[in-house]
């Protein structure tokens, strides 16, 4: 069976900021975040996937931001020492020839989720998601699993349908009921996750839950009513988009053809990643080693 991993770089970006102390060059410039994406990005690559693809947030506000001026307006700024490091970590992800996408006014969950869309059905692939945001796991399936980007953790099918009861296509209504703190997203007020996962086990959509308010207790009918529009629009942006310059793109383009000339050695050098030679030499080792032929 074939492998695509699906990277939403965002996380990782983040995971090593958050996750690494400070690591100063000759320069006396931190470059943790850089060191983190590396390391990180590495140890993926030596498990040798077929096809591996990172998935970039677009560098100017997105069609939701257009739609919902306060989409992610609760987010801190991005200290400086971190958005600095940006650049030098796509510089060594292109350095490396490693493919990359960013499309402008679209999230890299929205290219995450073009791809999956793409390729799930291909016979004999199978698709692995790095992403924390959780609308991903509306792919859930036998051939497609989500790694947590921050918690380190894996999510397959089996796991989705024991936590929460309901098939993954239905965790976009899920996660229109309740507050998404991440994106600053509206809810239907009073109603936690344990009720809206009730309510979605037992009517499944947004839709049909507004269908059937007669069944509900006064209260909770009362708290839906109030907020019915925060409720569609929620998940109206929660659903993810298709970008369109990516439906047709052929999964080859995503083959994993490692450049190890000079160049990514250099930066390496440059920024002082010693504990990043050994993974870098078994990658090179991994990537470029004839293929050994067994007779039997």
């Amino acid at each position: 069976m074939k492998k695509i991993m699906l990277i939403d770089g965002s996380g990782f970006l983040f995971r090593a900021w958050y996750a690494i102390a400070p690591i100063y060059n000759q320069d006396w410039k931190n470059i943790n975040v850089v060191f983190g994406f590396s390391r990180m990005m590495l140890k993926l690559l030596l498990e040798k996937p077929d096809y591996f693809v990172i998935a970039w947030d677009s560098p100017v506000k997105t069609k939701r931001h257009e739609e919902y001026e306060e989409y992610k307006a609760n987010r801190k700024k991005m200290e400086d020492e971190f958005k600095s490091q940006i650049p030098l970590v796509k510089e060594l992800v292109n350095a490396l020839w490693i493919p990359n996408i960013t499309a402008p006014w679209y999230e890299a969950d929205d290219i995450v989720s073009t791809l999956v869309s793409n390729y799930k059905d291909i016979p004999g692939l199978y698709l692995q998601v790095y992403t924390s945001d959780k609308d991903l796991k509306q792919f859930l399936a036998e051939n497609i699993q989500i790694q947590d980007s921050l918690k380190n953790q894996t999510t397959s099918l089996l796991d989705f349908e024991k936590e929460y009861g309901f098939e993954p296509k239905r965790i976009v209504d899920y996660l229109a009921l309740i507050w998404d703190a991440a994106d600053n997203i509206k809810w239907v007020s009073w109603i936690g996750p344990k009720k809206a996962l009730t309510l979605v086990q037992k009517y499944w959509t947004v839709e049909n839950i507004y269908n059937h308010l007669e069944e509900l207790t006064p209260d909770l009918r009362a708290k839906l009513e109030e907020d019915k529009e925060s409720a569609f629009f929620s998940k109206h942006l929660i659903e993810l988009l298709e970008v369109p310059d990516l439906k047709e793109k052929n999964i080859e383009d995503l083959s994993l053809k490692i450049d190890f000339n000079s160049r990514e050695r250099i930066l390496i050098e440059e920024r002082k990643f010693n504990s990043m030679k050994k993974v870098y030499d078994e990658l090179k080792k991994l990537y470029t080693q004839p293929q050994q032929l067994w007779l039997f």
